[in-house]
């Protein structure tokens, strides 16, 4: 029959095949390069009662909103990431064995993993201070709506 094209078991292999190795390069090292930038846990200790306002936001940084209470004690809300344990990061030496045992193929699993199961909590932080500028209540929780192995 002529103008029929078949399709050989070889041929349909070339076609699934070739997709897979111009995206397999892009996708080289994204999980590794994603635990290794990865922010370890947020340092909370010492922060509570007492903590003048510049430690706290040396700490965590500058506050994402500032307002005033009832009483007119001023307050920060601070927004902060909290990552897992530095230990944690040498799970990124299996995963490089991974990329190059499977050309990069692995990713495909690896990267959403790293995406959702070990992303960084974001987590959100209340103080308020006295007029001496000194933390009279603080609260840290993690994002409203945000599930996380992580915690802050």
């Amino acid at each position: 029959m002529k103008g029929i094209d078949r399709v050989t078991p070889r041929k349909s292999l070339n076609i699934f095949l070739l997709p897979l190795a111009l995206i397999a390069p892009l996708l080289e090292g994204c999980s590794v390069a994603k635990v290794v930038t990865q922010p370890g846990p947020a340092d909370l200790k010492g922060i509570g009662i007492g903590t003048s306002r510049m430690d706290m936001i040396s700490r965590l940084g500058p506050p994402r909103a500032i307002d005033t209470d009832k009483h007119g004690n001023k307050m920060d809300m601070f927004e902060f990431q909290s990552g897992a344990h530095q230990a944690s990061k040498a799970r990124a030496i299996p995963y490089l064995a991974a990329d190059v045992f499977t050309l990069g193929l692995a990713e495909l699993i690896l990267w959403p993993i790293e995406m959702t199961a070990f992303e960084a909590a974001t987590c959100h932080g209340m103080a308020t201070y006295n007029a001496q500028q000194k933390v009279i209540a603080w609260q840290a929780t993690t994002k409203a709506g945000q599930s996380s192995v992580q915690d802050c």
